[in-house]
């Protein structure tokens, strides 16, 4: 019989033979597997005390048997198809490389590995060299601020927070702020805890990059009824959500009918509404909460597309491609 190191096989024929009134000791079972005898006892007593399982000792025909014989020992049952479908869950993870938690989840996997039955014969390592996942490139947490922020969140507990402001000098000293942490919410690949800032009374939102120092207070709270994060993040476009008195508007861009099908072919909005013309050209409509990120997109498509509404983004387009005409570069700097 091959034998290996792992717990779950071991005490799989543990079971086995005790149940079949063999009557297994430390020292023989140990030999077999080729293990000490000290870690057979941690098995009894894993077997005993996690378990639950009726085992006693006889020391007539020194070995262990069932007190009651009706007892099961539970197992994991795991298909092959059901272990692929877990991998490839956990290989989708490897695009939050910023999120600590994801790197946890390999040891996770291996512990499970050592649980599973030999009939199940799959190589993690092997298996995760044929997919890959690419996210937005995504700024590194800490660990421990990440825990602090975990542990805020599902304990109701006041976070005190250093944050860095994307727009203050990184020089400056950065004061103590008290947030009510409502929520957690991975927007393309960035992690932001949204909540309630101390004197305020409004959502906020946190990017966890930025949070240079956290502790969890003594000082509970208690989430509002009426909160939910579905309704927060709704028209959101992107990772940023805006002032919390920031209304959607309607966005109708656009596309000539060269980029049409890349347009159509993708949903940007789960509300979005596509109008084809006659043309070939296609009109896209997002209701869209925050027209700052929305903008940088619309730049990105270039001279083909041409933004119809709303006026306001009209006059973002309008100063920032006046800004980057008006951008002068010495000629070393620029690179043809």
């Amino acid at each position: 019989m091959k034998r290996t190191k792992s717990q779950f096989n071991r005490i799989l024929e543990l079971d086995r033979q005790i149940r079949s009134g063999k009557y297994p000791n430390c020292l023989t079972f140990a030999a077999e597997w080729e293990v000490t005898q000290k870690t057979i006892q941690r098995d009894i007593d894993f077997l005993r005390d996690q378990q639950g399982a009726p085992v006693a000792y006889d020391r007539v025909k020194k070995g262990f048997y069932y007190t009651d014989t009706s007892w099961m020992l539970p197992s994991l049952v795991m298909s092959e198809g059901e272990l692929v479908a877990l991998l490839l869950a956990a290989r989708s993870l490897d695009q939050y490389r910023g999120m600590p938690i994801g790197r946890e989840v390999d040891t996770l996997l291996r512990k499970l590995a050592e649980l599973l039955p030999d009939k199940i014969n799959l190589d993690p390592a092997q298996f995760y060299g044929r997919f890959t996942f690419r996210s937005p490139p995504a700024r590194t947490i800490d660990p421990q601020i990440f825990q602090k922020v975990l542990k805020g969140l599902t304990t109701c507990h006041t976070l005190k927070m250093r944050y860095r402001p994307f727009e203050v000098d990184l020089s400056k000293v950065l004061k103590d702020s008290y947030v009510q942490p409502y929520h957690l919410a991975n927007l393309q690949g960035e992690w932001y805890v949204f909540g309630v800032h101390k004197g305020h009374s409004d959502i906020r939102q946190f990017a966890l990059a930025r949070i240079a120092k956290a502790e969890v207070t003594a000082e509970s709270f208690v989430i509002p009824p009426e909160f939910s994060p579905d309704k927060m993040l709704e028209g959101v476009f992107g990772r940023y959500t805006g002032q919390g008195d920031e209304k959607t508007q309607l966005v109708q861009l656009l596309f000539s009918k060269e980029i049409a099908q890349w347009i159509t072919e993708r949903e940007w909005h789960p509300d979005q509404i596509i109008k084809r013309r006659k043309s070939g050209d296609v009109e896209l409509h997002l209701p869209i909460k925050g027209l700052f990120e929305v903008q940088r997109w619309v730049l990105s498509w270039g001279h083909w597309v041409r933004v119809l509404g709303p006026a306001e983004l009209c006059r973002m387009m309008g100063v920032e491609i006046r800004m980057m005409k008006n951008i002068k570069l010495p000629l070393k700097e620029i690179k043809r």
